[in-house]
């Protein structure tokens, strides 16, 4: 686990994924996180060419003028890099709350802040349809997402993982270790999460098992006073994962944390 601190590691991070992806050969998926981590998304800058977008909406006349004119950005970048191969890009939520309300769900959020970012026309959305369960909602994301990804050539997967001050992550939260495998079940990819006490207690997330068989780079997005004794005692100490989600960083094989936080790590 790296830690890069800076006075905007919003916008370290977002170079950071978009040299990774405009560098790789071959198909890329970037898992977004919501909050704070919202934040990098402007500062991505996608400058190969998107291959075939996702097709998981309806689509609006506003969305194809706004990506038409996005996309022609990227294309008219692309000519003058024909060496860069045409490779997809997509990017969804890692994690999600089980609502349709605007300033609640994950997605919406992001394509209020970021209507005409090439980001938001590569995006499979996780969005709970009209009366749908939180288990069928969590079921149909993961069919979805999984199909997608078996369709990609040479992918390479990202992740961003932002962290609470009792050491979420995701929707991945501390809880007594029987009740975590439960719900985190090891032979899941995205699951339905209901916790008590939260203030959205209905969410959907990506498992801590899948995040570390199946992300290439996991980049953590710490930011905020309210996070410095969690991130300083992640980095100076151990705890097992179910006491501590964000653990996920430093169990992984090449995470880095982005982050505007001081932390001394001897």
């Amino acid at each position: 686990m790296q830690l890069h601190t800076s006075d905007n590691p919003a916008k370290e991070l977002g170079q950071a994924i978009s040299t990774a992806i405009n560098e790789h050969d071959g198909d890329v998926v970037c898992l977004l996180s919501g909050g704070s981590a919202l934040d990098v998304v402007e500062h991505i800058n996608i400058t190969r060419s998107p291959g075939r977008l996702p097709e998981n909406r309806p689509v609006l006349a506003d969305d194809i003028s706004a990506a038409g004119a996005s996309l022609q950005a990227v294309d008219q970048t692309s000519e003058s890099n024909s060496n860069k191969p045409e490779c997809r890009t997509i990017f969804m939520m890692g994690d999600e709350r089980g609502s349709r309300e605007p300033e609640i769900n994950n997605t919406l959020q992001l394509l209020a802040r970021h209507p005409n970012h090439p980001v938001s026309h590569m995006l499979l959305e996780t969005i709970p349809e009209e009366n749908e369960s939180l288990e069928d909602f969590a079921a149909r994301i993961e069919k979805t997402f999984l199909q997608k990804i078996s369709q990609l050539q040479n992918p390479k997967i990202f992740m961003i993982l932002g962290m609470g001050p009792d050491g979420h992550t995701a929707g991945i939260f501390p809880l007594p270790e029987e009740v975590f495998q439960e719900i985190y079940r090891p032979d899941s990819t995205y699951v339905p999460v209901h916790v008590e006490g939260l203030t959205i207690d209905s969410r959907a997330s990506l498992t801590p098992s899948w995040i570390l068989d199946h992300v290439d780079q996991v980049l953590g997005f710490i930011v905020g006073e309210s996070k410095a004794e969690m991130l300083e005692s992640l980095v100076t100490e151990s705890k097992k994962l179910h006491e501590r989600p964000a653990e996920l960083l430093k169990l992984h094989k090449d995470a880095h944390i982005y982050t505007d936080l001081y932390i001394d790590s001897k």
